[in-house]
């Protein structure tokens, strides 16, 4: 069985001859860059990657590494910020660094620095209704998209596809744009300009997947999509805020995806505690569910398989990235991946990969270990 049937059989919640691997097949299943060169230089591979995002600084896995760890993905889509001039994905800077992506948005890198941090947010100024007149709406490059794509599934070889998106979703953009907190208070404040930014935002995430299906064509494939609603003990806003202004708004997009493309599945990204709004993202036509964040409240992964694994593929939850990976030890991060898998593996419906990406400060030890005990299971 082959990478691309090995994927198939899961999003078909069918078992496969192993758990596929997801890394690196989108921007929020990744590694971080200097992790990755750790991998590379260990295994006695050729350093040199790309960085589809280098805001999270994070790498593209060469094919001799996915082959040599069982990688069963890879991404297909535009890379989501411009690589920085004179910086290679890996290194550090030796004086601040800048640069501002395709919204106007300006981040800055220090030294010392694993990621970029924001410096600017574009709708921060005065009142949102009148920021908003100022919005300059973005159209994508539809035929460059549209290039990109078609190139990438030509070239996967046999990996399973992943078509990643180019930006947050409208929850987490309107955030990126306006400052959280002052947006937060928008969502009460200002519910109608509030929706407004959601719309254009909307508009904008239409045309660039129409732009990605134009290259997609009849391929099968994940499209993969993202809005994080939650905090590690509720979700960060009521729970009808999100159905009323994004989830109509999610289920429409996925809507239109499928009818342009029935033969894609959709993955979903959004972390946190957010079992309450499952029923509704599965609703939405949410075919999988990314990245399982199986320590915050509610996400318990018994109780998530039990009542929502025939509906849903879970792709992620595989370990935790914020405690036992980072700080365990090897021993205890080889226990953790084979209970998670003792639990999900079982009927399919299961893509192995971590809770949001490999980070910097993970210990080239626990990767190993990590990859160790997915082998052949």
């Amino acid at each position: 069985m082959n990478s691309f049937d090995r994927v198939m059989a899961a999003l078909r919640h069918q078992e496969a001859d192993r758990v596929p691997l997801d890394v690196g097949g989108m921007t929020i299943s990744s590694i971080a860059s200097p992790l990755l060169k750790q991998l590379l230089e260990h295994f006695g591979l050729e350093v040199d990657f790309p960085s589809p995002d280098s805001i999270q600084r994070i790498g593209t896995p060469p094919l001799a590494l996915r082959t040599l760890l069982g990688i069963d993905t890879v991404r297909v889509g535009p890379p989501r910020v411009p690589e920085p001039e004179g910086l290679r994905a890996w290194e550090q800077p030796s004086a601040p660094i800048r640069l501002t992506d395709q919204w106007g948005i300006l981040w800055e890198m220090r030294p010392g620095d694993h990621y970029f941090h924001q410096l600017t947010y574009p709708l921060g100024d005065g009142e949102l209704s009148e920021a908003l007149g100022h919005f300059v709406r973005l159209v994508p490059g539809t035929k460059m998209i549209a290039s990109i794509v078609r190139d990438g599934l030509k070239g996967r070889g046999e990996a399973f596809p992943v078509v990643d998106r180019d930006c947050a979703g409208l929850f987490e953009m309107s955030q990126r744009l306006r400052g959280m907190q002052e947006f937060l208070m928008d969502l009460l404040l200002d519910r109608e300009s509030s929706e407004a930014l959601a719309e254009a935002l909307f508009d904008y995430k239409i045309a660039y997947w129409d732009s990605v299906l134009d290259g997609v064509g009849e391929e099968p494939c994940v499209v993969a999509e993202a809005d994080d609603y939650g905090a590690e003990n509720a979700l960060l806003i009521s729970p009808s805020l999100v159905r009323d202004i994004y989830l109509t708004r999610l289920k429409a997009l996925i809507t239109h995806i499928k009818k342009r493309a029935p033969q894609v599945k959709v993955c979903f990204h959004s972390c946190g505690a957010i079992r309450p709004i499952i029923p509704d993202l599965i609703d939405a036509g949410v075919d999988a569910l990314n990245p399982v964040q199986y320590i915050a409240a509610g996400m318990e992964l018994e109780g998530l398989k039990k009542d929502f694994g025939k509906d849903l593929v879970f792709w992620g939850g595989c370990i935790d990235t914020t405690r036992i990976l980072p700080y365990g030890t090897p021993g205890e991060v080889r226990d953790e991946v084979r209970r998670v898998l003792d639990i999900m593996a079982p009927g399919g419906g299961f893509v192995a990969t971590t809770v949001h990406n490999l980070q910097a400060d993970v210990p080239l030890a626990n990767a190993l270990a990590y990859f160790e005990a997915l082998s052949g299971y």
